[in-house]
């Protein structure tokens, strides 16, 4: 049976969420009115800086407006700042998570990006850290070509497990040997379904999720990194303390 590593994009191995920066690179240039980011994101996304918000609430947030904003925009314009952003961010990435990607395909694993962010990111960014197969929100468009602002998401745990399930008996993966990588509340279905969980700089959503399963407190590797430093351990191995702010 062939082992797999499942990866989460947004704050897992993109350092940012590709969704956020095309949505400020169409505001910027005026394709998106700027009052929908500056009324609506950002006092969330200001709470969330000074550590008076959750991250989960800023991008929920950010993800449906974004959704509504697109609607009437024809893809031929998605996608000429789609890739635009994808060039300016390809290299933004964590190093541990890069460098996981980089070991499992050295070592024959298959590789997967399961990410919220639309699909048009999603296929780029896959394609450039060399995916197997990338999985991710469907953005519907018209005979015309034309967003109709309807999508199928796949940021929620329950879309992530279907996904996984999916790829098993699509390419027979051994799960008990494969990994997975996230950081937030929606990658836990991924954790629960794989033998190797690790959480990039988790989510207080997460982590409390992760301390409170004994199964997946004992199996899921943290991995924090910081500057030029990954601190790596579980949090079985150490008399771990964390609370939100």
């Amino acid at each position: 049976m062939q082992k797999a590593a499942f990866f989460d994009i947004d704050g897992t191995l993109f350092r940012n969420s590709l969704l956020i920066e095309h949505f400020l690179l169409l505001t910027a240039d005026g394709v998106i009115a700027k009052e929908a980011w500056e009324n609506e994101i950002g006092p969330l996304y200001d709470k969330y800086q000074n550590r008076l918000g959750a991250y989960e609430d800023y991008l929920d947030k950010a993800s449906l407006v974004y959704q509504q904003k697109l609607a009437g925009l024809d893809k031929d314009t998605i996608d000429k700042y789609s890739n635009i952003v994808i060039n300016q961010n390809k290299n933004k990435v964590y190093m541990v998570t890069k460098k996981a990607v980089e070991n499992h395909k050295k070592t024959g694993y298959k590789i997967f990006f399961i990410s919220g962010s639309p699909q048009f990111l999603v296929e780029h960014f896959g394609k450039i850290y060399g995916a197997d197969e990338s999985i991710s929100t469907i953005y519907e468009f018209d005979d015309t070509n034309i967003f109709t602002g309807k999508v199928t998401p796949m940021w929620d745990s329950r879309s992530k497990l279907n996904a996984v399930m999916m790829l098993e008996k699509k390419y027979n993966l051994n799960l008990d040997s494969s990994y997975a990588y996230g950081d937030t509340n929606g990658d836990i279905t991924m954790f629960q379904l794989v033998g190797n969980p690790h959480a990039i700089n988790p989510s207080y959503e997460l982590i409390n999720k992760l301390y409170t399963d004994n199964e997946l407190r004992a199996k899921t590797v943290i991995d924090i990194e910081r500057k030029d430093v990954n601190y790596s351990f579980r949090l079985n191995d150490m008399k771990a303390s964390f609370k939100k702010f």
